[in-house]
């Protein structure tokens, strides 16, 4: 998975890691429930540069509304740098996203940036095919893709984790868009272990994520590996409790500070969509 285009992780990740409904059923220690919230909310602290507190990210996720002939799940998004990171860095990112309620696969992102880097995408997906709007203060850029398998934002393939298995060993092949960069991905288990964040100690699922950037039909350009490391619950919710990535700014974590369970749990697919699951037995 992309550890590469980094805020844009950041927002996109953490912002949401995209867990949710599920999340309702997750065990171990969670903070006080909100049942009147329809949809599931994940605060993220955030650390880079060599802060303690950098910065924080926020994520609402819906449940599936009708739109057109089917359903649709919206994701709401934010990242912010705090302190000496914002002075530095000014991070500021908001993150649209809209899954398919059926296959949640990613079907429109709107990526808004601010800070060192200042830019806006609206990115529309299609099965295989993406089309890339870019707009910069240097001028737009307009390009169409097609990828090897159906593409995923990190908040999809995060998402999409409550349907496989993962037990040690097991691998998931994907293609990840990270803003307007594409990768070709390996998650791996690693080890189911404990683990402890600012909500208490529980079981967690560790798995390694490996990305290597690729263009247009899914050839790989040459550049080094980025590698990333995903710790999610180890019960039926798969809830991101931490995250740990390469950024251009250096290594970023993000820890789980919040959450609130939804009234309506996400459906999982009947069928899962992008990922290649690469089982050890």
């Amino acid at each position: 998975m992309n550890t590469a285009a980094s805020p844009t992780l950041a927002a996109a990740l953490f912002v949401g890691l995209s867990l949710s409904s599920v999340a309702s059923q997750a065990a171990g220690p969670a903070p006080k429930v909100h049942p009147q919230r329809q949809g599931e909310a994940y605060t993220f602290s955030l650390r880079f540069l060599g802060s303690v507190d950098a910065g924080r990210a926020r994520l609402a996720i819906s449940p599936p509304t009708p739109q057109g002939d089917g359903t649709v799940i919206h994701i709401v998004a934010e990242a912010e740098a705090l302190g000496l990171a914002k002075a530095i860095s000014g991070l500021h990112e908001n993150y649209r996203l809209d899954l398919d309620g059926v296959t949640l696969l990613p079907r429109h992102i709107h990526l808004q940036e601010s800070g060192w880097r200042v830019r806006t995408a609206d990115i529309t997906l299609d099965g295989k095919n993406v089309d890339l709007h870019i707009t910069k203060p240097t001028g737009e850029v307009k390009a169409r893709m097609t990828m090897p398998s159906e593409p995923l934002d990190p908040l999809a393939a995060l998402l999409l984790l409550r349907s496989m298995r993962l037990h040690d060993g097991d691998k998931l092949d994907l293609v990840v868009l990270d803003g307007s960069a594409f990768y070709q991905g390996t998650m791996e288990v690693l080890a189911h272990e404990a683990l402890t964040t600012p909500l208490g100690s529980q079981k967690a699922i560790k798995i390694q994520c490996r990305g290597e950037r690729i263009a247009n039909g899914g050839q790989k350009i040459g550049r080094p590996p980025r590698f990333g490391m995903v710790w999610v619950s180890d019960d039926a919710g798969r809830v991101p409790l931490r995250i740990e990535g390469e950024t251009e700014l250096g290594k970023a974590e993000f820890v789980l500070t919040s959450f609130e369970p939804g009234r309506r749990p996400l459906p999982l697919p009947k069928k899962v969509f992008g990922i290649s699951e690469r089982r050890v037995d």
